[in-house]
């Protein structure tokens, strides 16, 4: 019997990268996984990996940075499990541009996408899980939430504030029996990633600020989310792990 059998989750951008593989590590240890998303084809083919390991998943389309979406998310999952145990808020996005050209429409639609549907998702959840008295929530922030990075601005911007909102609902939440960490992860082999790791030059400037010299793969981060999801993880909360090879503690 595994650790987390029984529980039931939801992974928002489940179907790609760190998504995929939260994903992946929590139905092998007995979850039955919802992967939101609102790409459809990735959610399937996670769904279908799952499946053939012996795994339960499902694909939900969802856009997090609408709250009605989120909402009814949440509420169609409790009506079918009976119970939300845990959620990951992985969903994002990125714009890389000098902050002078980066415009409104990319400022809003990293904001939305990375603060404001991480705040939806946590406040759906978070009242499922406040009736129940118990419940895990991993944000996934970045160190870019923790420094500065040029051409970055939004995206740093979005994912210190959810740094910030992390702390600030696991401090409100802990009384109540929910847990509200975050993980923060460094440069990883994922397709947000790709420009700046197809390039060999780029690669090798990335390879060199890492204490460890080496990129963070997908599969590094199951263990840490599966951990962060357990019981093994109670009496931790409001913490931001950072998963980066050493880049933090520079």
């Amino acid at each position: 019997m595994t650790r987390l059998a029984g529980k039931v989750a939801i992974i928002t951008g489940g179907g790609r990268g760190l998504g995929r593989a939260i994903s992946i590590a929590l139905a092998e240890q007995g979850v039955s996984v919802v992967l939101a998303g609102r790409s459809l084809e990735p959610l399937d083919e996670t769904v279908s990996t799952i499946l053939s390991k012996k795994g339960r998943a499902v694909a939900r389309p969802c856009d997090v940075s609408e709250e009605s979406g989120i909402n009814a998310l949440v509420d169609q999952v409790f009506d079918e499990h009976g119970r939300l145990d845990i959620l990951v808020n992985n969903a994002g996005t990125i714009v890389r541009k000098p902050a002078v050209e980066t415009t409104p429409e990319d400022w809003r639609g990293t904001v939305d996408t990375n603060l404001s549907g991480t705040w939806f998702a946590c406040v759906a959840a978070g009242k499922k899980m406040l009736a129940a008295g118990s419940g895990k929530i991993i944000n996934i922030a970045s160190t870019a939430g923790a420094g500065g990075r040029a051409g970055m601005a939004a995206y740093c911007a979005s994912k210190a504030g959810v740094i910030n909102l992390t702390r600030a609902l696991a401090v409100e939440w802990g009384p109540q029996g929910v847990y509200v960490n975050a993980i923060a992860p460094g440069q990883f082999e994922t397709d947000m990633g790709a420009s700046v790791l197809a390039t060999p030059e780029l690669r090798q400037q990335v390879l060199q600020r890492v204490p460890l010299r080496r990129i963070g793969q997908p599969a590094d981060i199951g263990p840490l989310a599966v951990f962060l999801a357990s019981s093994d993880s109670d009496m931790v909360t409001g913490e931001i792990v950072f998963i980066d090879g050493g880049v933090n503690a520079l």
